[in-house]
């Protein structure tokens, strides 16, 4: 064995160890973010499992105006945002502009806690509504069907 073998083996060896200089970085990283993700994951499964609601009440045209309102209770554990509930009426979405909603008779509140409930108001509805669907932040739904009866 020369030292042509030696020098070789010398250059192996500090290119192994270049490439384990720059690998350990990108692989250490990648690992946090694989850690965040899961963490976050988690988070939106115990959010969803804790979220929970309930339809006490709805009404089409009670007032004579063709106004359709729905009451919701947050029965579950999770306070929900306002702003990120959606109003699908007969399954079309529905922009914010288009209904009123409010938290225990305050319209400004975008908090929706739980035990609380949110009242929510189609105005000039028509025609008659056959099925009303409110979904959460966390996709938990609840639907009400033949509006009109």
């Amino acid at each position: 064995m020369g030292f042509s073998t030696s020098g070789a083996t010398a250059i192996i060896f500090v290119g192994v160890l270049v490439a384990a200089g720059i690998a350990y970085p990108v692989f250490h990283s990648a690992q946090e973010e694989r850690r965040t993700a899961i963490q976050d994951r988690d988070d939106r499964t115990l959010s969803m499992r804790n979220t929970a609601i309930a339809v006490d009440s709805w009404s089409y045209n009670e007032s004579g105006t063709n106004d359709f309102t729905m009451s919701v209770n947050n029965t579950g554990s999770t306070t929900l945002s306002v702003t990120e509930t959606d109003l699908l009426v007969d399954g079309v979405y529905q922009t914010r502009d288009s209904y009123t909603t409010s938290v225990e008779s305050s319209a400004e509140r975008e908090l929706w806690q739980p035990g609380e409930t949110l009242h929510v108001t189609v105005a000039n509805r028509t025609p008659e509504p056959d099925r009303v669907k409110l979904v959460t932040e966390h996709g938990i739904a609840e639907t009400v069907t033949e509006v009109g009866g």
